[in-house]
């Protein structure tokens, strides 16, 4: 038994308790994260077929699942430069933005979609970009 003491206030967050029960714990394992309520980023998941040319700073809107019909104006500020899976095994790009100041309907473990806009491009490239990805796929280049 350990007795931990916080630096800082904030929110425990821990993985599942499930996940815990019954399990040793090793040195150096992480076990729970402190977060700050009122610093809440959002991790968006850019599916590589949908990926965009984006810069930093950009904006992105959230429509969250506990009100779809209001969004949540948030502010790029990182993004992974390689595409990893997810916990569907589909390959995205990881991205990180920050919650614009005034912002209250974004809480600590809300999901939702995110809307992202990139730079502009002609009609017709955005019309011909999945086929075009497609058979560039199907031919090997």
């Amino acid at each position: 038994r350990s007795r931990i003491i916080a630096e800082r206030d904030g929110v425990l967050i821990f993985e599942s308790k499930d996940h815990w029960i019954g399990r040793p714990v090793k040195t150096g394992e992480r076990i729970m994260q402190i977060v700050d309520p009122g610093m809440v980023m959002a991790k968006i998941e850019l599916p590589v077929a949908d990926a965009i040319v984006l810069q930093n700073e950009t904006t992105a809107q959230l429509f969250l699942d506990a009100s779809p019909l209001s969004s949540v104006r948030a502010r790029l500020v990182s993004q992974g430069y390689r595409a990893e899976p997810n916990s569907t095994n589909q390959l995205v790009f990881r991205l990180l933005a920050e919650i614009e100041p005034g912002e209250k309907e974004a809480h600590i473990g809300s999901r939702g979609t995110a809307q992202l806009r990139g730079q502009r491009v002609m009609l017709i490239y955005y019309l011909v970009r999945r086929p075009l990805s497609a058979l560039r796929q199907y031919i090997g280049l």
